[in-house]
């Protein structure tokens, strides 16, 4: 029994190293979408410090949403599709942080 919960232990630490955190699915869309490193690196700090999980998750949500946008259009639909205010708010407040 004792092997098994250690087996059982060691797969669901794998298993949550494998995928990204939120943080990193930010840092990474950020760079996708033409963000020098640092830029990106500084954003995602910047909202992993002011948001929560859920609203980490809903901000790497909305930058997958951007950077599949095939058009101005597209963008602009991403854009109006957030619907999370202090994603939004947080997110303005940190491009004026990283910006400098």
């Amino acid at each position: 029994m004792r092997k098994f919960a250690a087996l059982t232990g060691a797969a669901l630490m794998v298993a949550s190293c494998a995928t990204l955190s939120p943080r990193n699915r930010i840092e990474d869309r950020f760079f996708e979408l033409g963000l020098s490193r640092d830029r990106s690196e500084c954003l995602a700090a910047e909202l992993d410090e002011r948001l929560d999980r859920s609203d980490l998750n809903d901000v790497a949500d909305f930058l997958d949403d951007l950077n599949e946008a095939g058009s101005a259009g597209g963008a602009l639909d991403a854009l109006l599709g957030i619907d999370n205010p202090r994603a939004a708010a947080s997110i303005a407040r940190a491009s004026i942080a990283c910006a400098f």
